[in-house]
This record gives C-alpha cells, sequence and structure tokens, in this order.
C-alpha cells in the first residue's frame, strides 16, 4: 500500500529513487565484468569460468531476486486494484498485475537456462 502522509510519500519516493540507482549501478558493473569475463575466455577459458561462477554468478542472484521481488510486489498490487469497483481501475490493476509477473518469470527463465548452459560445461 502507498502511504497517504506527504512526508512518508517523499520518504517512500526518496527510498524508490535510491534503490533504482543503486541496482542500475550494480547492473551496470556486472555488465562490464561480464564484458571482462568475455575477453578473459578468448585466451583462458577455464579462468573466465571459474571467476564468473565465484564472483559473476553471485552477483547475478542478487539481481534476480530483487527482479522477483519487485515483480511480487507489482503483481500483488496490480491485483488489489483489479479487485476494485471502477472499471479503469481494473484495467489498469490487471496490467500492473502482468508486468509483474513477467518482471518476475523472465528473470527465473534466464537464470534457468543459465544454470542449464553451466550444467553442459
Amino acid at each position: 500500500m502507498l502511504p497517504t502522509h506527504h512526508v512518508a510519500q517523499r520518504l517512500a519516493l526518496v527510498a524508490w529513487i535510491l534503490a533504482a540507482v543503486a541496482g542500475s549501478v550494480a547492473v551496470w558493473w556486472l555488465s562490464s565484468y561480464i564484458e571482462t569475463l568475455t575477453a578473459l575466455a578468448q585466451t583462458d577459458r577455464q579462468a573466465a569460468m571459474a571467476l564468473f561462477r565465484s564472483r559473476a554468478l553471485p552477483a547475478l542472484l542478487v539481481v534476480l531476486g530483487v527482479a522477483v521481488a519487485a515483480g511480487a510486489f507489482l503483481l500483488r498490487q496490480g491485483l488489489q486494484i483489479a479487485r476494485g469497483a471502477e472499471r479503469q481501475g481494473r484495467t489498469l490493476g490487471y496490467v500492473i498485475a502482468t508486468a509483474g509477473f513477467v518482471l518476475a518469470a523472465v528473470p527465473l527463465i534466464l537464470i534457468s537456462m543459465l544454470f542449464w548452459l553451466l550444467g553442459r560445461a
């Protein structure tokens, strides 16, 4: 639920902005690290794979956890809105719930494929 007090709304907005900035920095760092590992894989595939499993994979799992939690939150909020009496609110609720489901499901599918590929390597 969203806070109704103006101070609480501002604090919630600041918290969301800080979380978005921190997440963006984390994803940027992870992306640059994976690029470095890709370059290393050209010369030493085993070392790159070991570094990926020990450093990049745990970071990917944290990003996955955040995405699933955010998706679950959106799904829950969307379903709460969809249960309302207004027709426009129901439509918006279903759109938000769908976005939440996709936000949670796509990373889970991608990480499952990654584990499958790592198991074959």
